[in-house]
């Protein structure tokens, strides 16, 4: 009966080593890549966001004299700002906040 008891014992850990190896396989195909989900989020391991330059160089100011590395549609933080400022001024910028095209749509 010794004998009978012990290959039992066997053959139950060796079922039981099969299914953890099974469980902890699953669990690292299913482990949350964080790094991978940041870059998906827009942040990415550096933390900039944003398109990156074609040619790996940073982009250049489009205004002319200016050589100042570019924040946004082509312009540097004091272009981007300026022309940011002048447009709202002129009241010709194109977006409008939340609040006030909800204000719009009540009135209506």
């Amino acid at each position: 009966m010794g004998r009978w008891v012990e290959s039992l014992g066997e053959q139950i850990g060796a079922q039981l080593g099969h299914i953890i190896a099974e469980s902890v396989q699953r669990t690292l195909e299913g482990a949350i890549n964080v790094r991978a989900l940041a870059r998906k989020l827009g942040a990415g391991a550096t933390g900039r966001r944003g398109r990156r330059a074609l040619s790996g160089e940073k982009a250049i100011c489009k205004e002319p004299g200016c050589g100042n590395a570019v924040l946004a549609k082509g312009l540097c933080r004091s272009h981007y700002y300026r022309a940011r400022y002048r447009a709202q001024k002129t009241g010709s910028r194109g977006r409008k906040s939340r609040r006030a095209a909800q204000g719009a749509e009540a009135t209506t």
